[in-house]
């Protein structure tokens, strides 16, 4: 367990812990790590497995398995398969990624498909246009795929708010953005997700571009961020007040030891952020008051290896909440495993 002192809260994580084991099997585990809670303390776990032999285990070539857990990730059910995924890899036309879910008022649980084609050797890119399959029986059978944008592209990430889902789409077939086209925009559904409109586009400029992640915060703020690969100390940053129909830029954000993939979160009033550092060292966190400025970052990594995608959900047990953080952690080459962590706020001092 580590902590880590603030000047009015402080920060406590867990040791990293193996959530699943791909250097036992030979497998990697790029990209996928959507979770979502659809029932109190039930959620679901979603995570590729990928060759680890194409690009050095650096693709989206292969399939997507999930796990359900009933107690807030205590103990896991055993690995079941997106069926779309494995249909799209044996059709071998794209292979399918789920970076991010949601759960919809019914309870429905709503997987954002993003579909890459199987063109290039490392399988991430070019994207086609992203699709969503939908659970209404908490994971046990899915619906049939559907087109939630006309734009080929890479969902980085979605959210609830109020009756409203949201999601930050990249224009962009490919990663990094290279024309004036390639914007970050933000889709909404009201009908629970059963068809989706492109809402707004940022006013963050695409070029140079690429990954992003959105926030809600406790004042109805609607924060997006994005990674500017020129300037990986400077996360760009856009407000809304709204409900992402209107946006503002704000200043970047400065972190002292960059980021990619950013991930975002609140928690107990704090920010947190978490990704890969500059020039990919290491897997990095920093807190935030207010989601504007970030303290400088804590646990660089460097011991634990490389480390590329991530993700967070927010739990709450007892009356307690915490972060269930997973990300992926090389073992060798770019083959990865997916490994558990959980963060939360103490008001208290460290002990």
């Amino acid at each position: 367990m580590l902590c880590i002192e603030r000047e009015n809260y402080n920060i406590r994580l867990t040791d990293p812990e193996v959530y699943v084991d791909n250097r036992a099997r030979g497998r990697s585990g790029h990209m996928t790590h959507a979770m979502t809670e659809f029932s109190g303390g039930k959620f679901i776990d979603f995570n590729s497995n990928c060759s680890s032999v194409r690009a050095g285990g650096h693709s989206a070539y292969g399939w997507i398995d999930y796990r359900i857990s009933e107690d807030n990730g205590r103990t896991y059910s055993e690995a079941q398969t997106l069926p779309f995924s494995k249909e799209a890899y044996l059709d071998g036309v794209f292979t399918v990624s789920v970076e991010k879910a949601v759960t919809c008022r019914d309870g429905s649980i709503l997987a954002f498909c993003l579909r890459n084609t199987m063109l290039e050797p490392v399988c991430c890119e070019p994207w086609l246009t992203p699709m969503a399959v939908r659970s209404i029986d908490g994971g046990k059978t899915w619906g049939a795929p559907f087109e939630v944008s006309q734009y080929a592209g890479r969902i980085y990430d979605a959210l609830t708010a109020g009756d409203k889902i949201f999601f930050l789409e990249f224009k962009n077939e490919r990663f990094i953005g290279t024309k004036p086209k390639h914007k970050y925009s933000i889709f909404a559904s009201v009908d629970d997700g059963k068809s989706f409109y492109e809402l707004s586009e940022l006013p963050i400029d695409g070029m140079g571009r690429g990954y992003g992640s959105i926030l809600y915060d406790n004042s109805g703020i609607l924060h997006a961020y994005a990674y500017n690969i020129n300037h990986e100390r400077y996360m760009d940053h856009a407000v809304s007040a709204d409900l992402g129909r209107t946006w503002n830029n704000v200043e970047p954000c400065y972190l002292d030891r960059g980021i990619r993939n950013p991930q975002t979160a609140l928690i107990d009033d704090v920010f947190i952020l978490h990704g890969r550092g500059e020039q990919a060292k290491g897997f990095v966190f920093y807190s935030s008051a207010d989601g504007y400025t970030w303290r400088e970052a804590f646990l660089a990594g460097e011991k634990h290896g490389g480390c590329y995608y991530s993700n967070n959900l927010l739990l709450n047990e007892n009356g307690k909440t915490f972060l269930l953080i997973q990300y992926s952690e090389i073992w060798e080459s770019s083959k990865v495993n997916i490994m558990h962590r959980k963060l939360d706020i103490e008001k208290s001092r460290c002990s």
